[in-house]
């Protein structure tokens, strides 16, 4: 253990390169003996998490867990958490993949993965782990807001951060976005630029505006009762005293 100590995730082949004497099948009976003392906590085939204490995942980086259980990017809340816009320390880690979606406890920590398809694009390294950018974060918390905390969370962050590239974020929309999607995530900027004086460019809002089509509901998993607003054929059943109760309160 002591060549591994200080080491959050190791590999079957890094303990080989560490080992070279050692033939394949001792190898696995190394690391099967060391799981089933506690000092390893196996992740997935062929790789372990370095245990501190025996039986006590120990969990240095949820971040880096998460990624190699699931490769892709961190996103949705937990991407808010890196960008320093989230007041919380969430214990559900989002990682957005291309296919597989799926979930896994480790510890205090549940690493949740949500396969988004071709959607699952715009990363960048951040803090030594691939997270999406801050305008691909937003586009993603507006498509699916549950993973996030919702519409205050996303009113809040985005109140909070200092500089958005809009025209990444627009782009995500001109790329992926349903008309429906536009004009939920249009009600909820024009919101937050008339209620708070938030920066929002106009050729952002235009560009939504353009894509205004049938009526949506602003969370379609609710009732259809709230607020029609006309211009942008959104039925508000939220509300905006829950959209932006942060400010309020």
């Amino acid at each position: 253990m002591g060549a591994i100590r200080g080491t959050d995730i190791v590999s079957a082949d890094e303990i080989r390169e560490l080992f070279p004497r050692l033939s394949r099948g001792m190898v696995k009976k190394v690391l099967w003996s060391l799981s089933k003392k506690g000092y390893l906590t196996r992740l997935k085939k062929g790789l372990y998490l370095v245990n501190e204490h025996p039986g006590n995942p120990s969990i240095k980086n949820p971040y880096r867990i998460a990624l190699a259980l699931f490769p892709g990017y961190i996103a949705f809340s937990s991407a808010l958490r890196l960008y320093d816009l989230l007041d919380y320390e969430p214990f559900t880690i989002f990682v957005a993949t291309p296919r597989k979606s799926g979930e896994r406890t480790i510890g205090e920590y549940t690493i949740r993965a949500v396969a988004l398809g071709e959607k699952a694009t715009g990363m960048t390294l951040k803090d030594g782990v691939y997270t999406s950018t801050l305008a691909k974060t937003f586009f993603d918390c507006f498509y699916k807001p549950r993973y996030c905390g919702g519409y205050s969370e996303i009113t809040k962050a985005l109140y909070e951060v200092e500089k958005l590239d809009w025209d990444e974020f627009l782009g995500y929309f001109e790329r992926f976005a349903s008309d429906s999607l536009c004009q939920r995530t249009g009600y909820v900027l024009e919101l937050l630029k008339n209620e708070l004086g938030v920066d929002i460019p106009e050729e952002v809002l235009n560009h939504l505006r353009s894509r205004v089509k049938g009526w949506t509901k602003l969370v379609p998993t609710l009732p259809s009762h709230g607020r029609s607003i006309g211009e942008w054929k959104v039925i508000d059943n939220l509300g905006k005293e829950k959209i932006l109760g942060w400010a309020y309160g």
